[in-house]
């Protein structure tokens, strides 16, 4: 046990901290928290609940200690007041030493209702990056720990929690998102590749990006996309009755035609461009003076 943690040798301060717990409401606090208890337990198997949290290893929490966690700052805040808990003291009374930012970072994570969306800073977003650029396991991120470790250098009154960390990075961050124009060729491997996958967007994104020198387009980026060829194409498509392309079971017979009417378009369009083939050479005029003339999908045009 860490020198900064407590015992359970002066039982007039536990006794002071268990007569706290007399003046929460449960089935109030349950409405905005995912509570591991129904009832105060006694004073006894308070004490065994302290106990039985010192089992098991540092790095993974166990039930009674999250039950014991939830206990001894519902103690010292009844109303579960924002901005009123006084972590350091928290860290205190815990059987096991955990870092101001777990404890943190843990009791937030016994909300039901998520907390208001804030935005990334740019600060946030340096400090995020140079965690997972530092990371030398890097094809290999474990969210939990990367959102413990931000929490923990940004000392910020919003704590970002695994899932809000990994999109960032996902969408925003990383620095192999591809953010230029789509290319006819790239938005035919697109739509190629929705019609096999279905609405399975990280698929595509990493299917796609092996023909963009693995620069990859964010699942934000997909979705987008898709709807403007809802938005667009979504009423002019025609019934195609013969494909050569493998169909997913997960589209519709008017999402199919919508999807191929376009991949026809895109095709028709290449086709065009393909045929449209500009040459030039010198022409021998009758008077025996050369002139520069281009030659235009095999017509003539003099200069």
């Amino acid at each position: 046990m860490n020198s900064s943690q407590s015992s359970f040798t002066d039982l007039n301060d536990w006794a002071l901290v268990y007569q706290n717990l007399q003046t929460i409401e449960p089935e109030y606090l349950s409405l905005k928290l995912k509570l591991h208890f129904k009832t105060i337990p006694n004073f006894d198997d308070f004490i065994k609940l302290y106990e039985s949290s010192k089992i098991g290893c540092n790095e993974d929490w166990n039930h009674n200690e999250e039950i014991f966690l939830q206990l001894v700052v519902l103690s010292l805040n009844p109303r579960c007041i924002k901005n009123r808990f006084d972590w350091e003291k928290i860290q205190k009374l815990m059987p096991k030493y955990r870092s101001l930012s777990e404890l943190c970072f843990k009791f937030q994570s016994f909300y039901k209702a998520q907390l208001p969306r804030q935005p990334w800073s740019s600060f946030e977003d340096k400090a995020l990056l140079q965690i997972i650029l530092d990371n030398t396991s890097r094809c290999k991120k474990k969210w939990s720990s990367i959102a413990n470790q931000y929490n923990l250098n940004c000392q910020s009154e919003i704590l970002r929690n695994a899932k809000q960390c990994r999109e960032r990075w996902n969408n925003k961050l990383d620095p192999q998102i591809n953010r230029e124009q789509w290319s006819r060729s790239e938005e035919l491997h697109f739509l190629q590749l929705l019609l096999q996958n279905g609405r399975r967007w990280a698929d595509i994104s990493l299917k796609l990006s092996m023909i963009t020198k693995y620069k990859r387009r964010t699942e934000f980026a997909l979705k987008h996309k898709f709807k403007q060829l809802q938005k667009y194409y979504g009423h002019k498509a025609k019934r195609l009755n013969k494909t050569d392309f493998e169909i997913s079971p997960r589209w519709n017979i008017p999402e199919v035609d919508m999807i191929l009417s376009k991949i026809e378009i895109i095709q028709e369009k290449q086709k065009k461009t393909r045929t449209q083939e500009y040459s030039y050479c010198e022409f021998l005029r009758p008077t025996f003076e050369f002139s520069l003339v281009i030659i235009k999908n095999g017509c003539l045009i003099k200069l």
